[in-house]
């Protein structure tokens, strides 16, 4: 069992899922286990970098992290896939690991895999942190159907779209007037890979976003089921995920609390500023004693 340290390539887990698709994932830490679920084509090494893992492991926690179907080590089969395959995929992790418990944090898209399990699986969870990814806005779905789009017709999305895309709803308004920051973040985004395993993983994951959206999810019934202590963040300049929406959702979960976190767009995760990380360490350290599936098997 992989036991790897912050910042580095540790060797990673293979999980097996029930149709046969191999997943990476990643343990470490000792205690009550807290799953984190990233967002579309996040890789889940993201979670050391903002460094929300460390502090978990720190707070002591036991923390797991796997990259979702479509991003390497993972496998990418065939498009499409569905939140239902995102959400037994999850399983098929805390399931290698022997865990019966869990705390959930998912990220962006991760809220719908978040929600899904929470739903399929009501009493595996103690507790959930819904992280930049309640509400979507028809922005989220504009963004999917273009990208589909382009790869129906030209069998990828160029990258000039995607760096402009992902400059504009990631950065928040004050990184977006600086123009090293704008030059800065453009090469890292420009120079990157994408760490898809396939093209099919890009296509499938948005299909699964797409879906969801379409779908009008989250639906009033489905939150007011929510039966474990919910933290719902949002940021205050994500053009995705709005926070007085957000807000306003979180109010049909029952005893949800709601945050927002000031001066970041949706990708507040990897510029910050906030105390995000904190605060999750926290929420999680208040209801540890539900998540005591870190007898591993």
């Amino acid at each position: 069992m992989a036991d790897d340290s912050p910042l580095t390539l540790a060797p990673h887990d293979t999980v097996i899922t029930p149709d046969g698709i191999a997943l990476g994932s990643w343990s470490r830490g000792e205690g009550p286990t807290v799953l984190l679920i990233g967002g579309l084509g996040m890789p889940s090494m993201v979670w050391e970098i903002c460094g929300l893992a460390p502090a978990l492991v720190d707070a002591g926690f036991r923390v797991i992290r796997y990259n979702a179907r479509g991003l390497a080590p993972s496998m990418a089969p065939p498009a499409p896939y569905s939140m239902d395959d995102m959400a037994v995929d999850a399983v098929a992790v805390l399931d290698h690991y022997g865990i019966d418990h869990a705390i959930l944090v998912g990220y962006s898209m991760g809220c719908y895999t978040t929600q899904m399990l929470l739903r399929s699986h009501p009493g595996r969870f103690s507790a959930a942190v819904l992280f930049a990814g309640l509400q979507p806005t028809p922005v989220g779905e504009i963004v999917g159907e273009m990208e589909l789009g382009l790869i129906d017709k030209y069998g990828e999305v160029p990258r000039e779209v995607l760096v402009f895309e992902q400059l504009m709803t990631t950065l928040h308004p004050s990184l977006l007037q600086e123009p090293a920051a704008v030059g800065g973040w453009r090469d890292v985004l420009a120079h990157g890979d994408g760490g898809w395993a396939d093209p099919e993983g890009f296509r499938g994951q948005l299909t699964a976003s797409q879906q969801w959206i379409t779908s009008h999810e989250p639906r009033p019934e489905h939150l007011a089921a929510i039966s474990v202590p919910t933290l719902v963040l949002a940021f205050e300049f994500d053009l995705f995920f709005p926070p007085a929406q957000c807000q306003a959702t979180a109010s049909l979960i029952p005893g949800a609390k709601f945050v927002q976190i000031d001066g970041a767009g949706h990708g507040g995760l990897f510029t910050g500023p906030g105390d995000s990380a904190e605060r999750i360490t926290a929420f999680c350290t208040a209801h540890r004693d539900g998540a005591d599936g870190y007898h591993a098997g």
